[in-house]
């Protein structure tokens, strides 16, 4: 019997029960309705780590159990996706020291491609990024590099990862607008379908200019 996708959902917002967090609880509604599918989600809050630096760059701590047990999860699951509100254009200060912190397993250090970058090392994973924010969505489709959803696809994409896609909604009260989380449910269906199917990057996404990065 084929084993089933797993899908880690991680939900980044210090609110529960609010916009992104409520978009998130939608999109997983939809993914339930594709067979074959294995979602867990998880508060990203919810699990203790450290602060990134170069001392912890390469593996959790011992005090790090649940963190390493979330990264164990995420390198062997078939798809991760991330929810997040923005803050001051870019995420909480949590998400971005978790993904500075998974680098041991996102980046092969020892291996460098031909920009002189590391090798991502996330292949494996096909991610949804899922951004709610207080600038309206039209502003946010001109102003696209600003925001969360662009720089949360590049950093995957330097990762290695498929980036399926992402969905932003500048309502205040997406949590009680009934037309965007019906979208998120639709939006998390079609996500499971091409996660089954083993769907990559789009053409676009796989042209995307990986920036380098050095310690």
């Amino acid at each position: 019997m084929p084993k089933n996708n797993q899908i880690i959902a991680l939900s980044c917002s210090p609110s529960r029960g609010r916009n992104s967090d409520t978009m998130l609880d939608h999109f997983i509604k939809g993914i339930n309705e594709v067979e074959g599918i294995e979602v867990e989600k998880i508060y990203l809050n919810d699990i203790p780590f450290d602060y990134y630096c170069y001392e912890n760059g390469s593996q959790p701590g011992d005090n790090e159990q649940e963190f390493n047990d979330l990264a164990r999860k995420i390198k062997e699951a078939d798809a991760l996706i991330i929810s997040t509100p923005t803050y001051n254009f870019s995420v909480p200060a949590k998400l971005k020291n978790f993904i500075d912190r998974i680098r041991f397993i996102a980046l092969d250090l020892s291996k460098k491609n031909k920009l002189g970058q590391p090798v991502g090392l996330l292949g494996h994973l096909r991610t949804y990024f899922i951004v709610s924010g207080g600038t309206p969505s039209w502003a946010q489709k001109m102003l696209f590099f600003g925001f969360p959803p662009f720089w949360l696809r590049s950093v995957f994409l330097y990762y290695g990862a498929n980036c399926i896609g992402a969905y932003y909604s500048g309502d205040v009260k997406t949590f009680e607008n009934v037309k965007i989380l019906n979208k998120c449910r639709k939006k998390g269906s079609a996500y499971a379908k091409k996660v089954s199917k083993g769907k990559c990057n789009s053409l676009l996404e796989k042209i995307f200019w990986r920036p380098p990065q050095k310690d």
